[in-house]
């Protein structure tokens, strides 16, 4: 089981309290969770960035009206939100740019097969540098389990699994349980699961049933 790391509650409470913690929980844990970029939980984020922006701003126009001291005040915190409301829209953004881009590229390799890295760069319409670049970024941080990248053939290459030898006990009961392909609503990678189960998608850790 994957480690999930910081929850989005968590985050958010930080982010309003003092936004510089806050900020560096949401880059650990998009760095550390391969979940939390896939679910696609960014709205209260942006939320809370937009929150930051326009308190900043008010905060700034309410320093002109105010006493010196609270003028002071008003002027030192607001542009402090604001570049805070900022900095948390600029890494959401990323993110769903990330995530898009991800998920185009798992579509491809795991649900297409494509694994000719020309053929995913002309689908996708990037140049081959880049997402080769990618695709290693996604097997570094463990997207594409079991992959490497065969640079004289140019193409995404799966390890082969090994066979998994069964009693005649374990035979039995595996022919008991109905497995079918789900697609991940994280992702969007297929993966076979149990009927009646939940397990981890293969590729980032979000919960799948069936």
């Amino acid at each position: 089981m994957e480690k999930k790391g910081t929850s989005w509650g968590w985050i958010v409470f930080w982010l309003i309290i003092f936004w510089p913690v806050g900020l560096a929980l949401l880059v650990n844990k998009l760095a550390n969770d391969k979940s939390a970029l896939m679910s696609g939980k960014t709205g209260i984020i942006s939320a809370v960035g937009w929150f930051f922006i326009i308190f900043g701003i008010l905060g700034i126009v309410a320093a002109f009206d105010t006493s010196s001291s609270d003028a002071v005040l008003g002027i030192i915190i607001g542009p402090a939100m604001i570049i805070g409301g900022i900095l948390v829209l600029r890494k959401v953004s990323k993110t769903k740019r990330t995530a898009a881009r991800y998920k185009k590229y798992i579509e491809l390799a795991v649900n297409q097969n494509v694994r000719g890295i020309d053929n995913i760069a002309a689908s996708i319409g990037l140049p081959y540098e880049l997402v080769v670049r990618n695709l290693q970024d996604m097997i570094n941080i463990g997207y594409l389990k079991d992959a490497y990248i065969d640079r004289e053939a140019r193409e995404l290459v799966f390890k082969q699994i090994e066979p998994i030898s069964y009693t005649q006990e374990s035979t039995h009961q595996r022919a008991d349980v109905q497995k079918i392909a789900v697609r991940c609503p994280g992702c969007g990678a297929n993966n076979v699961v149990s009927v009646g189960s939940v397990s981890e998608c293969d590729y980032c850790g979000t919960p799948v049933s069936a």
